[in-house]
């Protein structure tokens, strides 16, 4: 049978609930524009009935607050962390292939079609006075302006390249520090709640933790139980662990040895796990900016370029197809090694009819190559190429006719040299068509990488906003909450009050 104070114990927890909500109540509305914050709230039921051995059975004992909540909704997380995914690869894609387009964008850069028309125009001239000296310099600088140009553009390329490559840096040293914060959290969490405390606010840091990783690399996350109120948290990205609960797994880059591409820039990053194991970074189920990254910087469309030697023994680039995953896109190494096939294509076409066996300039002397490789056994290519420097210091050593003796006027090596303008010896096309088909790719994948990134935009704002809706704090909500908490708090407060003016009659206003 409940003592004759028994209304007065469950008063006082009518007021204890009431005060736990509004605290709860009150901390919301201080984080209404914190970051990633989750609203609570406050998980109450009736209290254990009382047995009274009186006829009406039991009497209720007020009421209990068993837990203070997160209001979140794990289907939301994985569906915008899954979009996090793509948004940081194509948004990272956006930028590296827009800084592309607008290096191999010529027709706003003046740059191909000015200097190849140029070259072409001192060609007519030389055409047409074949012994003036001026003509011949200046054919020689056309010459030279044109191997300035594919220099810039392949150093500009490469620049590209190492950019791409500090950030696969930048982006494993940030998994790494994301790695240690959520197993540091996860032991926190477990230390809380396995004396039955709440860690929500702990969630909350690791979910942020979370979204973040999730925009530079493909992850998925379990959480299974393992004690009393304590669980194993284990994240994946690719499919293998980085956090194991307590642990987390590191991440390295080391420099390649060797260049994958010939025309690849030095020191170039690989990336391993610490242990040894292979983190796979060609792997096809790799996502996130830290892919985007690595499709930029390596992305030779399935075929390696490597320095060969032709049947003379002279270095030459060739490319061979390989089966390595992820290699599929055009990145900056397709795009140096197109480069450079224009290069050789172009070189050898004009060396063989100024360097040719016939080859003659005018006092007779045998005719040496326009263009050479700057640097020693190295293949020509866009980086490489440039005016042999005798011709530089001495313009009467190029070559004009076949035949010395037909006088000045006869220049069919110039003609010849004229014709390449419009001979299609770049598959079915002349070079100024090789060239636009290039631009063309880096245009294609340009605009598909900004369309795919408004998309991703767009929707990471709709499914960011389904998931405010659930965690979100809605001030107007709380507003209700607080007016009603505050409302139980008074009710429980006046029937305190009640039963003490009842104790007070029972124990002052009876008896003698």
């Amino acid at each position: 049978m409940p003592s004759t104070f028994f209304g007065l114990n469950i008063a006082y927890t009518g007021l204890q609930a009431a005060s736990v909500s509004i605290n709860t109540t009150a901390h919301n509305v201080s984080n209404v524009n914190t970051k990633g914050y989750s609203r609570q709230q406050t998980d109450v039921s009736a209290d254990n009935a009382l047995r009274t051995y009186a006829k009406y059975g039991t009497a209720g004992s007020g009421v209990i607050v068993n837990s203070i909540q997160q209001v979140r909704d794990s289907y939301y997380d994985v569906k915008y962390r899954s979009n996090e995914t793509n948004y940081g690869y194509y948004n990272t894609m956006q930028t590296y292939m827009t800084q592309l387009e607008d290096y191999l964008n010529e027709y706003t850069l003046e740059g191909f079609t000015k200097a190849y028309a140029d070259f072409f125009q001192s060609a007519i001239q030389l055409q047409e006075q074949p012994a003036e000296e001026s003509v011949r310099n200046q054919f020689i600088n056309k010459a030279q302006s044109l191997a300035d140009y594919f220099n810039t553009l392949s150093s500009n390329l490469k620049n590209v390249q190492k950019d791409t490559n500090e950030e696969i840096g930048n982006r494993v040293d940030k998994i790494n520090t994301i790695s240690t914060s959520i197993a540091s959290l996860n032991k926190q969490i477990n230390q809380i709640e396995a004396n039955h405390g709440t860690a929500n606010d702990l969630r909350d840091a690791r979910n942020n933790l979370l979204d973040e990783l999730s925009q530079i690399v493909n992850i998925e996350t379990t959480e299974t139980p393992v004690g009393v109120n304590t669980n194993c948290f284990k994240v994946y990205i690719n499919g293998q662990v980085l956090v194991d609960n307590n642990n987390s797994n590191k991440l390295m880059v080391t420099a390649k040895e060797n260049p994958r591409n010939a025309s690849d820039a030095d020191g170039l990053y690989q990336i391993t796990w610490e242990s040894g194991m292979s983190f796979g970074e060609y792997s096809s189920t790799l996502n996130g900016s830290l892919k985007a990254l690595i499709e930029a910087r390596d992305g030779c469309n399935g075929e390696i370029e490597k320095q060969t030697t032709d049947a003379n023994g002279n270095p030459v680039l060739e490319t061979e197809g390989v089966s390595v995953n992820n290699t599929n896109f055009k990145g900056v190494p397709y795009y140096q090694s197109k480069l450079n096939e224009f290069v050789q294509i172009f070189t050898t076409a004009v060396n063989d009819v100024l360097a040719g066996p016939n080859a003659r300039t005018i006092n007779g002397e045998k005719g040496i190559p326009l263009f050479v490789s700057k640097y020693e056994d190295s293949a020509m290519s866009a980086s490489s190429i440039t005016v042999n420097n005798e011709l530089v210091l001495d313009q009467s050593k190029l070559a004009t006719t076949t035949d010395e003796n037909k006088g000045e006027s006869y220049n069919d090596l110039v003609e010849s040299i004229l014709e390449l303008r419009d001979k299609k010896m770049y598959g079915n096309g002349t070079g100024g068509y090789f060239l636009e088909s290039i631009m063309g790719d880096v245009a294609i994948d340009s605009s598909k990488a900004t369309q795919f990134n408004k998309n991703f935009t767009n929707l990471k704002t709709t499914v960011q906003n389904q998931r405010l809706s659930v965690m979100g704090v809605d001030q107007d909500e709380e507003g209700m909450d607080l007016m009603k908490y505050q409302e139980a708090y008074n009710l429980s407060a006046k029937m305190m009050s009640v039963m003490n003016e009842i104790y007070d009659r029972l124990i002052n206003g009876t008896g003698v």
